[in-house]
């Protein structure tokens, strides 16, 4: 609604994980290199990890665009499913026909296995890309870990490459993936853009939207941006985008720190992510049951103190 009042051919702030958006902020190159690296010189598993909205479905679909045709890919998204049907949509992914009568683990373990063999006789890599991998159940995430770690030489085509968020780190903490460990040679975290990252990212963006920063918003309109999102650029971009709209029904062409506030207030809700980002980061250091223990300990002393209030006017009554 507002691109023509503000001139964007296109818009500047759309949440869909287009490549030609991408903005390399050091965290980001770091991942981006490391997934890419990774694959190109067959490091085996590849984890990348960081907070919803921080970019890495952007990343994946950069890495997917711009591996050349020696390397086969499989885009695997929000895995909620068994190791078996994992399977299948690698294969179907890979254009590899399955016939009804092979679809139980192991017919289809010996069809990919035949897929891999007939990949390294031809020196091309097979690439497994499974985004949102922390919904992986660890039964399906450990025979992944399995089969690409058997030490089979069909297996020195496949790279396979998880990425989700900071939960995907405990699961692969368990004792029970403990062995696979070593096999994990590259593991990256994508971290929040810092301030001037932030404020680079919202220029990037609108200059390929055709215009320049300065055109739309104010010095301290982007410092509000960057301190509501934490960095986080998918917030980023919903509060600019918000900011935008409201700039074009108020016929604002610069939007100032006032109307940034303004929609903060629309996108409040945004802020109960802060606590979600908080406590997988302390869970992650703790084990799960510990963790539970000490929510439960601080709830039962909220609950006591909660009930002094009643009892102690009682007791001075008497």
């Amino acid at each position: 609604m507002y691109r023509q009042f503000y001139g964007f051919p296109l818009e500047p702030f759309s949440i869909n994980p287009d490549p030609k958006f991408l903005y390399l902020a050091r965290s980001h190159f770091e991942a981006f290199s490391s997934m890419m690296s990774g694959i190109r010189e067959r490091k085996g598993i590849i984890v990348i990890t960081g907070e919803p909205g921080i970019g890495k479905t952007l990343l994946i679909y950069a890495i997917l665009k711009d591996l050349t045709g020696k390397v086969k890919t499989a885009f695997i998204f929000n895995p909620s499913m068994g190791f078996q049907n994992i399977l299948e949509n690698i294969l179907l992914e890979l254009n590899i026909p399955v016939d009804a009568r092979e679809k139980n683990i192991s017919s289809l373990l010996v069809r990919f296995r035949r897929y891999l063999n007939e990949r390294q006789a031809r020196q091309e890599t097979v690439a497994v890309v499974i985004d949102e991998a922390q919904s992986l159940d660890n039964e399906a995430l450990e025979s992944l870990l399995r089969f690409s770690s058997a030490g089979d030489p069909a297996t020195k085509a496949l790279q396979i490459l998880l990425v989700g968020h900071l939960g995907l780190e405990e699961n692969l903490n368990s004792e029970k993936l403990r062995p696979y460990k070593e096999n994990l040679r590259v593991k990256c975290r994508i971290r929040p853009f810092t301030r001037e990252e932030g404020r680079g990212y919202v220029r990037h963006r609108l200059k390929l939207a055709g215009r320049d920063i300065s055109e739309i918003f104010t010095s301290e309109a982007v410092s509000q941006v960057w301190e509501f999102s934490r960095g986080i650029p998918r917030v980023i971009n919903l509060l600019c985008d918000r900011s935008l709209l409201i700039g074009y029904t108020n016929s604002n062409s610069i939007i100032d720190a006032k109307i940034v506030k303004e929609a903060m207030k629309d996108l409040n809700y945004l802020r109960a992510g802060e606590m979600q980002t908080f406590l997988p980061k302390l869970s992650g250091k703790i084990s799960r049951s510990k963790f539970l223990r000490i929510l439960f300990f601080i709830f039962s002393v909220c609950v006591f103190l909660f009930s002094l209030n009643f009892l102690i006017p009682l007791f001075f009554r008497r």
